[in-house]
């Protein structure tokens, strides 16, 4: 299911519309290249003459991070659309040249944090990690 759908179910869900301009968000969003900032994003839809305000989109982002449908990028406004349909802990590795964003799973490392859990005793409401580094093509 790609993440246009996956997005519109899920607002419907929780009473949303999916207006004209929320269908070209979703768009946008799914289309980009890179994370992008909701300014950006404004811009975006702006340039493909969606007319709509920019506390709008910002609602809409936040709507969707709240749904688990979006991800932050660490130390910045930009999102970039959760690459699964199901819900499970996700780490990216964002390439510091051009912004370009992947998802990653690994059972190593999910052994791990268990072993964290585990030793300081603490319940973990949730945990963020993002690694850093050169996509292949800017290598």
């Amino acid at each position: 299911m790609s993440f246009e759908s996956r997005a519109e179910a899920a607002l419907r869900r929780r009473g949303g519309r999916i207006t004209p301009a929320r269908r070209e968000l979703l768009q946008v969003i799914a289309k980009a290249p890179r994370p992008m900032a909701p300014r950006e994003l404004h811009r975006a839809l702006l340039k493909r003459g969606v007319r709509v305000d920019r506390v709008s989109v910002y609602r809409n982002v936040a709507a969707l991070l709240e749904l688990g449908l979006l991800h932050r990028v660490v130390g910045s406004t930009a999102v970039r659309p959760c690459a699964e349909a199901e819900q499970r802990c996700h780490h990216a590795i964002v390439c510091a040249a051009c912004g370009s964003a992947r998802e990653f799973h690994s059972v190593a490392l999910e052994k791990a944090l268990l072993e964290v859990r585990r030793s300081t005793r603490y319940r973990v409401l949730g945990h963020v990690i993002e690694l850093c580094g050169l996509c292949q093509r800017c290598r």
